[in-house]
């Protein structure tokens, strides 16, 4: 009944916008494989399309955690999305990466060589950040968790064919906003190469019943850090050889 109540606190945040404030204790997910079951349940409940999803790490041996992306937050470059009034409407530059094959469950795990094959395309992407929560730092990394990992929004930008010869563990990236540079690293990725994400997400996406499908888009966590982006701002996600990607937030 719990994770009903969490499941239905959170749809309701989604459709009238009106944040969650204090989280009751025994609301709080049980573990990461109960976090999970909520973002299938409010993915079922809302009937939305999975059109992607985010993976990430906050080191390069700690184990990876990921969220859906809703297709009807996925956008392609240069994009609007709709954002709120009073949220923290942050935007981090991003590394994202479409898939050319389906990994269907099977009896053995995918190694990262034949995950890494059936990636097609790599993509300069922005993610915007919208939490369920009024204060998301005050509720648990399990109910952050449950909540999409506060995804709100995806933009991603022209494909990038021919990315053999580049070290995407310190490609240099720069996120502007209205023009001026917000943020600037080189290797700013903590979970480091995104080889070991997209292969972990593809087995823990497969036992899930879940699978990574063609054209499914994986973005692979910030190598520029969260950076809060006004209303209306253009914000503009770039990588060194790459290429970029651009993002509006409407109110």
């Amino acid at each position: 009944m719990s994770a009903e109540r969490l499941a239905a606190l959170l749809i309701q945040a989604r459709i009238s916008g009106r944040r969650i404030g204090v989280l009751p204790p025994e609301l709080e997910p049980a573990d990461e494989d109960a976090a999970y079951r909520l973002q299938d349940m409010i993915a079922d409940k809302l009937g939305v399309k999975i059109a992607g999803w985010k993976v990430g790490a906050p080191s390069r041996t700690a184990p990876p955690s990921c969220a859906p992306l809703f297709a009807g937050h996925v956008v392609k470059s240069p994009a609007h999305l709709l954002a709120s009034q009073d949220g923290e409407n942050g935007v981090e530059a991003e590394l994202a990466f479409q898939m050319g094959a389906d990994l269907p469950a099977r009896g053995r795990p995918y190694s990262a060589e034949e995950v890494w094959e059936a990636v097609a395309t790599l993509h300069s992407a922005i993610e915007y950040l919208d939490s369920r929560f009024a204060d998301r730092q005050a509720v648990s990394s399990l109910a952050q968790l449950a909540d999409n990992l506060t995804n709100g929004g995806f933009c991603w930008g022209p494909a990038t064919d021919d990315w053999s010869g580049l070290d995407l563990a310190k490609v240099e990236a720069t996120l502007l906003i209205a023009g001026k540079q917000a943020a600037h690293a080189i290797g700013g990725n903590a979970a480091g190469h995104p080889r070991r994400l997209i292969a972990w997400l593809a087995n823990h996406c497969a036992e899930r019943g879940r699978p990574l499908r063609i054209g499914d888009f994986v973005t692979t966590g910030s190598h520029t850090g969260l950076v809060t982006a006004p209303l209306h701002a253009t914000v503009v996600a770039r990588f060194a050889a790459i290429g970029e990607s651009q993002l509006t937030l409407v109110g």
